[in-house]
């Protein structure tokens, strides 16, 4: 998998992985599960993020007029000129809270009984967040059921931080978390400089449901209109 254009070009993953001396088994397992784990799970989000914009045609125009004047019309967006379209990153972060690919998590408390807040959490207990339900509630985003990105922008001090945890946290947490991210910026960029999403004629509501990720219960079927 090594690259064959001379000395400047840069090695691969798996490369530069040998030269630390890390074992192949352990490389191919690791390259193998990267790959598996972030195509269902960034096509998913994917999909959600281009029904919704399709569902909302007004602020998808936001989004494009956003990205025409940090981008420029029809150029390829790169990385580090994405800091600049912060709307385009709140969509993702409601795509996510909304439709979280895993809608739950567990862990087993280890050796010691922990205590969170009022509660006692006996060791060896198994503990199971539904991220789903947190990022839903009511309590912590007013309408919760409705994809509104602009809250993503208002910089709400009193939103707890854990409300909305699509990828984890602490040592535990996705270790693919900014690779999933820039795709899928970066593809949501290239779409929405280029097109008009719009819903299938006839298109009906399509609700989330859980086959161990969290996916659209029918497909998603959008047009797709040169600009």
């Amino acid at each position: 998998m090594a690259g064959h254009g001379g000395a400047s070009e840069q090695p691969c993953l798996i490369d530069q992985l040998a030269r630390e001396k890390v074992p192949m088994k352990v490389i191919y397992g690791n390259v193998t599960e990267l790959l598996l784990a972030g195509v269902d799970t960034i096509s998913s989000t994917l999909a959600w993020s281009l029904y919704e914009l399709a569902q909302h045609p007004g602020l998808q125009e936001k989004v494009h007029q956003e990205l025409v004047a940090a981008l420029g019309d029809g150029c390829d967006p790169e990385a580090t000129t994405l800091g600049r379209a912060p709307l385009l990153r709140a969509v993702v972060k409601e795509t996510l809270r909304l439709y979280p690919v895993i809608p739950a998590n567990a862990r087993v408390v280890p050796d010691r009984d922990i205590r969170v807040g009022d509660y006692l959490v006996p060791r060896q207990t198994l503990v199971t967040l539904c991220h789903f339900a947190t990022s839903r509630d009511g309590r912590v985003f007013p309408a919760p059921d409705s994809f509104q990105p602009e809250r993503w922008l208002r910089g709400d001090a009193a939103r707890h931080p854990f409300a909305s945890l699509p990828f984890g946290v602490g040592k535990r947490s996705c270790v693919g978390r900014r690779l999933a991210e820039l795709e899928i910026h970066m593809a949501l960029a290239q779409i929405l400089l280029r097109f008009q999403v719009r819903p299938e004629p006839g298109g009906h509501c399509i609700r989330p449901m859980t086959r161990t990720l969290l996916v659209p219960e029918a497909t998603v079927n959008l047009q797709f209109l040169d600009r």
